[in-house]
Formats: structure tokens, sequence, C-alpha cells
């Protein structure tokens, strides 16, 4: 239980929130059968979605977004490309946790800055959760048991409809991690998050605007 809670702390306070926890051990077969399995059990490509100008779609989670058009919504060279000028914008995260889009308000390092990353949690050795009101809750019940700076602060899980969905969300804030809300949908197994990085509460509306004015029912 310490490994799951200091791993949702370290993940929180790079601002995406989410909960990884170690797979069962299962007593691995003969060594005969492993080798058939690993043969017959091919790997699945991961959809990272599509960016088409301010528009962020993934058809295999049936979703598309789009940002304001004030916003730097780069593609997925913009991290190598920062990297190259000095500054790492590299997020480490668990590896049940895909991070598909980040937006930015203004350049990254600008003073009071807005971040919206997207991402998805991979929740098949989690069963119990079956909807993002149960995600929240795992969540806040690690954060009573793990280390946290001294002023980091969260809230009860909330609910809310945005548009045609229902997302459940969460805030947190502290001096070192700043402001964040995580808006959370589950669906086939994985949780799928939206968390916004701010300073200016203005900003939560954008995040609210965006996610009412989506798609949620994208067809492949």
């Amino acid at each position: 239980m310490k490994t799951v809670a200091k791993s949702l702390i370290t993940i929180a306070l790079l601002s995406i929130v989410g909960y990884a926890q170690k797979p069962k051990v299962k007593t691995p077969p003969p060594k005969e059968q492993v080798k058939a399995s690993v043969k017959k059990t091919p790997k699945a490509a991961f959809d990272k979605g599509i960016l088409s100008g301010k528009t962020y779609s993934n058809k295999t989670f049936n979703f598309e977004v789009t940002f304001p058009d004030n916003w730097m919504v780069p593609g997925n060279d913009f991290e190598a490309y920062m990297l190259k000028k000095g500054h790492d914008l590299r997020l480490k995260v668990p590896p049940t946790i895909k991070i598909l889009q980040t937006a930015y308000k203004f350049m990254p390092g600008t003073t009071d800055n807005a971040i919206v990353r997207i991402a998805v949690e991979n929740l098949n050795s989690n069963p119990q959760i079956k909807d993002a009101v149960d995600y929240f809750d795992v969540m806040r019940k690690s954060f009573k048991i793990a280390k946290t700076p001294a002023d980091f602060k969260y809230s009860e899980t909330q609910a809310e409809r945005l548009g045609t969905k229902q997302f459940a969300f969460l805030d947190s804030s502290s001096s070192e991690t700043g402001k964040k809300r995580i808006y959370a949908t589950v669906k086939n197994g994985y949780a799928i998050l939206f968390t916004l990085t701010y300073t200016n509460d203005a900003d939560v509306e954008t995040l609210r605007n965006i996610l009412s004015e989506g798609n949620f029912r994208l067809k492949k």
C-alpha cells in the first residue's frame, strides 16, 4: 500500500494524477507453455490520437476536443525541440499512464501559464474501479497515507455534466504543485484524464468550455 501511495503523490506532483498499482504476481507456467503463449499473443499498438490544427481526436477512446485559437497545441516533436533549447518538459509517469496530448495557454516558462494534459490510465489490474467517482475516491484514500507537501490540499470527489458528458473531478493545490483540476471519465477499462495546471481561475472555465463543446461520441 505504501508503494501505491508513493506513486500516487509522485504523479500528482507532476500534474498527471492517477495511481499505478503493481500487478499481481502469477506463477509462471512450464517453459514450453510460456513460449507458446508468447507466439500467440501479439503486442497491441497504442493509439495516441491525431492533432489537426487546435483539435485533438482519438478514435480508440471515441472523443475529440478543440482548444481555443490563442492556445499552443504542439505536435509530438515539441518536447524534443524544447529539450534541445534546454527546457525539459518530459514527465515521468508509471507505465499504466500514457500522455496523449499537451496544450499550453502560453509558451512554457511564461508566468501565469496554464497547461492541459490529456492522458489515459489502464485500469485492467484494478477491476474494483467502475467509474470516475471510484477512481478519485481511491486516489483520495491514497493521499491520506502518502507523504505530501505540508500545505497540500485536495477536495472531495465531485461530479459535473459538461455538454453531453458526465465527469467526476478533483481539485488540489500546494505551493509546490500549484493549483490543479482533474476531470475524469472511465471507459473500456481506462480512466481518461484532463488535467489543468493553472494560476488564474478563469482558466478553469476555459477547460469546462473545452469539455462542454467536445465530442465524446466520436465514431471510429
